[in-house]
């Protein structure tokens, strides 16, 4: 289906690929393991999904008034109540674009842009990979952020 409007005439069409479920290794960086899983099997356009927990976290959130990444950093067990992304392409490579939500022993949850430094304690994966033309992703000078070409 084409649409038929300028407005919209950037979002691709796709078709369902694969659907892949499975456990990523405890101890690993949570954004490096699942990239080198979207890698290994050579998905370029998809999204993403995990439950599970971490041992410790690192979370980003975009200040836009200086178009920069703020960081915290948790240094505690959390559980991923959840954590979604899409799979895209940087210079021609994968890239995951995830968020995450976790929360504390208190309930307190916290959310924002999933950084490295996430140590995984158990991460269950749903993977669907997309059938179609994939996204590129470009610098966007406004924002200072990397988009999605249109």
């Amino acid at each position: 289906m084409q649409l038929k409007t300028n407005e919209f005439s950037q979002f691709n069409v796709y078709g369902a690929g694969k659907v892949y479920k499975g456990r990523l290794p405890r101890g690993e960086d949570l954004l490096e393991s699942m990239t080198k899983l979207v890698k290994e099997l050579k998905i370029k356009a998809g999204h993403i999904q995990v439950l599970g927990a971490v041992r410790n976290a690192a979370i980003g959130y975009f200040n836009q008034d200086t178009t920069e990444y703020e960081y915290i950093d948790f240094n505690k067990p959390m559980e991923i109540l959840h954590c979604t992304g899409n799979i895209s392409l940087l210079d021609e490579e994968p890239m995951i674009h995830a968020h995450i939500i976790l929360s504390d022993q208190d309930g307190k949850a916290y959310g924002g842009h999933l950084a490295e430094d996430t140590e995984i304690f158990v991460a269950e994966v749903i993977l669907k990979e997309f059938i179609g033309e994939p996204k590129e992703r470009f610098i966007d000078e406004e924002s200072g952020l990397t988009l999605w070409k249109t």
